[in-house]
């Protein structure tokens, strides 16, 4: 009997050993070979620690090579919460309140909102960023459990706020948000690296244990076809300008005739990119490219030209013009009262005539003058590419109403960006072939080097012959016509203004009293080399464009023909006169 037990025993216990030995056994294969990886990333997870390494965002340069935009090494301080409440942490005395003491004066920074971040239930908060190299360096010293200082690119933009509406600004992880800097961000940006590094359970770095480091991949440096000495004359004649006629705001653009460069692109009020939350939308927006409006009188010269180039019409041809016209309901009237008057076309466009121009419309018809004005590119966008831009408002042929075709020839019933506009000149300046703008001259490669961007897509627009005879009309508009106070001193100038009432925002019809003042022309006439077209939004000093645009464009035209060297069309002191002021005009000195 006693035999018998102690063999039932002894197998109670033998099962009890085979129980126990295989659940070891399998809580080994458990942990070794079923659950190796999971545990072996918790191990990872509490002893290294992964961090990114930010890239140098590329820089943006002029087209001389002055830097517009640009990255600077700054620290960034971090912490990881969960480090002070570790019990060795919290047994030495070290809690998120003294440790926040410590870095607020380093830091610049209030305790109580350092503490809050401190005692967060995580492993990773900012504590500050892009902060100047000296404070990171002075946090590093300190070696406080779980604070660690990364050094992170800040962008800074070297010449303020120039140009700042086309270049934009990035955010705080240095993404590009508006303008240039969103629209190449993806070339700009460049390709974060990686850290890793092996930490103690107090939070401080192992000085034994090897880092390992994935370098980061700098971004692109572009080059912009934007001149700094002539947008800064431009940005500063509009913000003259915007003061003097207490307008809400003005624009400029200035483009190169045969590359299709822009050179300058500007609008007042502008804002500092280092103080985004000080400047509203209006501010911030290019609204040359952004913002659309009835571009006026200047449509006569898509009108015109369009009629000459179908054959319809010479310079020399006369029309009989009343100083009013009926159409349906509608009446047309000129800007000027006038009897009924003999003018040649060429007249029409010097005198801005609104009848003139309907009369040649009439002849035109609607479809040649809806294929012409797509032809010069309203409708569509332009193809540079810039975020936010416009295609203007073009209301399709088959929708037009039986007063569109005298509306739409004088420059109303459709609407087109500043950049359009100035795209209807440089068409013109160029022997009737529309080029592509662009802002973006190329990108620098590694060997220092620019490597020119793609060229600029062409298009016939009219012949030569069109565009040579249209010039010389819109010489005549300065010389003895609207647009008399363009004059370049020195130059032969050609230009046309344009006068428009702003349409209303929240219903049809327009905006009582309120204005948009135009001048696009180009110079020297025999030979074309620049673009400049300005507008001026609500003008209240005055709003004939004659007197608040020509003004603007002759002193921007002025200064960048004399920045550019062109030769001048007449000897060096001449001045054109203004029949129409009876006063001589001259650009500004230099």
């Amino acid at each position: 009997m006693m035999r018998a037990r102690s063999s039932r025993r002894l197998s109670v216990l033998l099962a009890l050993y085979l129980l126990l030995t295989g659940g070891i056994a399998w809580r080994l294969v458990s942990v070794q070979v079923v659950s190796a990886q999971e545990y072996r990333d918790l191990a990872q997870r509490q002893t290294l620690r992964d961090y990114e390494l930010p890239a140098r965002r590329g820089r943006l340069y002029d087209r001389m090579g002055d830097p517009l935009a640009m990255s600077l090494p700054a620290s960034t301080v971090y912490a990881d919460p969960r480090v002070l409440q570790e019990d060795a942490v919290v047994r030495a005395g070290i809690t998120p309140e003294s440790v926040a003491a410590e870095l607020a004066p380093v830091m610049g920074m209030e305790e109580e909102g350092l503490a809050d971040r401190l005692r967060a239930d995580t492993h990773f908060v900012y504590l500050g960023r892009q902060l100047p190299r000296g404070v990171g360096q002075a946090v590093a010293a300190m070696t406080l459990p779980g604070v660690g200082v990364l050094e992170e690119p800040a962008r800074t933009y070297p010449a303020g706020g120039l140009a700042a509406q086309v270049i934009g600004f990035v955010g705080i992880d240095n993404t590009g948000l508006a303008g240039l800097e969103h629209q190449h961000d993806s070339v700009l940006a460049g390709q974060a690296g990686r850290a890793r590094s092996e930490r103690a359970p107090g939070g401080l770095m192992i000085g034994a244990a090897p880092i390992e480091i994935e370098p980061a991949a700098p971004g692109a440096d572009l080059v912009l076809t934007i001149d700094r000495h002539i947008q800064f004359a431009a940005e500063d004649a509009l913000t003259r300008a915007v003061k003097q006629f207490d307008a809400k705001g003005a624009s400029a653009i200035v483009i190169d005739v045969a590359t299709g460069e822009v050179l300058a692109m500007a609008s007042a009020p502008s804002f500092e990119p280092d103080e985004i939350s000080g400047s509203d939308d209006y501010a911030r927006r290019n609204r040359a490219v952004t913002d659309v409006y009835e571009p006026g009188s200047v449509n006569k010269v898509i009108t015109i030209a369009a009629a000459l180039e179908e054959g319809l019409v010479t310079p020399d041809e006369v029309f009989r013009v009343p100083d009013r016209f009926q159409v349906g309901s509608k009446t047309f009237r000129d800007t000027h009262s006038h009897p009924e008057t003999d003018m040649s076309v060429s007249e029409i466009m010097s005198q801005s005539s609104n009848i003139g121009t309907i009369q040649i419309a009439d002849q035109l018809g609607e479809e040649a003058l809806y294929e012409y004005v797509q032809r010069f590119g309203y409708g569509s966008k332009t193809g540079l590419g810039f975020p936010g831009e416009s295609a203007g408002l073009l209301p399709d042929v088959s929708n037009w109403s039986a007063t569109s075709l005298p509306t739409i020839a004088i420059g109303h019933g459709v609407s087109a960006t500043l950049l359009q506009v100035a795209e209807v000149f440089q068409t013109i300046a160029a022997d009737g072939q529309w080029v592509q703008p662009t802002l973006l001259r190329g990108s620098v490669g590694a060997d220092g080097r620019i490597r020119p961007a793609e060229s600029p897509r062409r298009q016939r627009v009219v012949s030569p012959g069109t565009a040579e005879a249209v010039a010389d009309m819109l010489v005549g508009v300065v010389e003895s016509g609207t647009g008399g106070q363009a004059a370049v001193a020195g130059y032969n100038v050609g230009g046309k203004t344009g006068t428009a009432r702003k349409p209303s925002q929240t219903g049809p019809g327009y905006v009582e009293g309120a204005y948009i003042s135009s001048f696009a022309g180009f110079a020297p006439a025999e030979n074309p080399a620049v673009v400049v077209a300005v507008m001026v939004d609500e003008p209240k000093r005055g709003y004939y464009a004659g007197s608040t645009a020509g003004p603007l464009f002759s002193e921007i035209m002025g200064f960048t023909l004399s920045h550019r060297r062109v030769a001048p069309s007449e000897p060096e002191g001449q001045a054109s006169a203004d029949p129409a002021a009876g006063e001589m005009t001259r650009g500004p000195a230099g």
